[in-house]
């Protein structure tokens, strides 16, 4: 197993009672992303610390990743298989709880497979629904910041209520209408079909798990600074963000898929920092220097439309479920540089 992972997860999954989960199958789509296999290892440790005998069935495009094969090989079931295949989830056992995560984040992977992008985030989480209700199983919705497009300062900290700004025509409307959409379709199961279904506004999440393959600018940022010892930025980094270490992510996600009452929740950090902040951090961390004066022109106009500001309330997450103690940002990335350095 992966040593940052299980470390994180051992550590965390004493903050919350996982007893509703006892002898419960959990299905999650997306098992190979980031927060699939935080999501994977707590359960793990909550039957291997607790006995609590929860039945794990991951689905993923691809074969279990390394940090995951280890587990799949002994006592869980992995599909590698495509969700946008007709039929395909009868071959999926009845479920208690459903989390469905599958889908392209990344700006790049998203733009390459536009459809299968819409298809995951509408299509399939309608099939899923389906199945929750006739499985009477709690779905979550691994939704995301996208939808609010780009508030306006006074809905900044972005609360729940906003209803978003959102151009349904530019590139980045592939990923977050069709969030969008499986959100409306998760609202017309909860209120006219009775499915416990809830949704989960996740923001900028890191740690270790996010490899040099990721596109997003902290990953390519730490792949810099380990390489070469710069970074390079595209902009002048004055854009702010919010990131959210991925310990705290699962967390939050464990709570609302067993204890959540509210339809929406926000997932995000509590410390905001700009582009070039982030940069700096990390070039202190890793002993590099920050090359800020010859923007690389690549991808510039995708880069302009991404929102200003990116920072969500999360007052009713924190409030509801006692939320306090967060990762701060200086330990998470090194935590995720260090995990960067060992399997590069």
């Amino acid at each position: 197993m992966d040593e940052y992972i299980e470390q994180d997860c051992r550590e965390y999954i004493s903050r919350i009672d996982l007893s509703p989960l006892k002898g419960k199958t959990v299905l999650i789509t997306g098992a190979n992303g980031l927060i699939g296999t935080y999501l994977i290892y707590m359960l793990h440790f909550a039957n291997m610390e607790t006995n609590a005998g929860i039945d794990i069935e991951a689905v993923s495009r691809g074969l279990p990743n390394k940090a995951l094969s280890e587990l799949f090989e002994k006592r869980y079931k992995f599909h590698s298989v495509d969700l946008n295949t007709p039929g395909i989830l009868g071959l999926f056992q009845k479920a208690d709880y459903i989390v469905h995560g599958a889908t392209y984040a990344q700006p790049g992977k998203f733009l390459r497979n536009y459809l299968d992008t819409i298809h995951l985030n509408t299509l399939v989480t309608e099939l899923l629904l389906k199945k929750a209700r006739a499985d009477n199983a709690a779905f979550l919705f691994m939704s995301s910041s996208e939808i609010y497009g780009e508030p306006d300062e006074e809905n900044i900290p972005t609360p729940e209520e906003f209803p978003g700004l959102c151009s349904t025509v530019n590139i980045r409307a592939i990923y977050s209408e069709a969030k969008r959409m499986g959100e409306t379709l998760c609202y017309a199961y909860r209120d006219y079909e009775g499915v416990n279904a809830k949704i989960a506004r996740i923001s900028m999440t890191y740690g270790p798990g996010v490899t040099a393959n990721d596109e997003r600018v902290l990953a390519q940022f730490i792949r810099q600074a380990l390489a070469t010892r710069e970074i390079t930025m595209l902009d002048s980094g004055s854009k702010i963000r919010t990131f959210c270490y991925i310990a705290d992510c699962a967390l939050m996600l464990m709570n609302i898929l067993v204890y959540g009452t509210e339809l929406v929740y926000n997932v995000g950090g509590k410390e905001s920092i700009s582009i070039r902040q982030l940069a700096e951090e990390i070039c202190a961390i890793t002993g590099s220097r920050l090359s800020a004066e010859n923007f690389l022109q690549t991808n510039a106009e995708k880069v302009k439309i991404s929102p200003q500001h990116v920072e969500l309330d999360i007052t009713k997450i924190c409030a509801e479920f006692g939320l306090h103690d967060f990762k701060p940002v200086s330990e998470g990335l090194r935590r995720t540089i260090e995990w960067n350095s060992t399997v590069l």
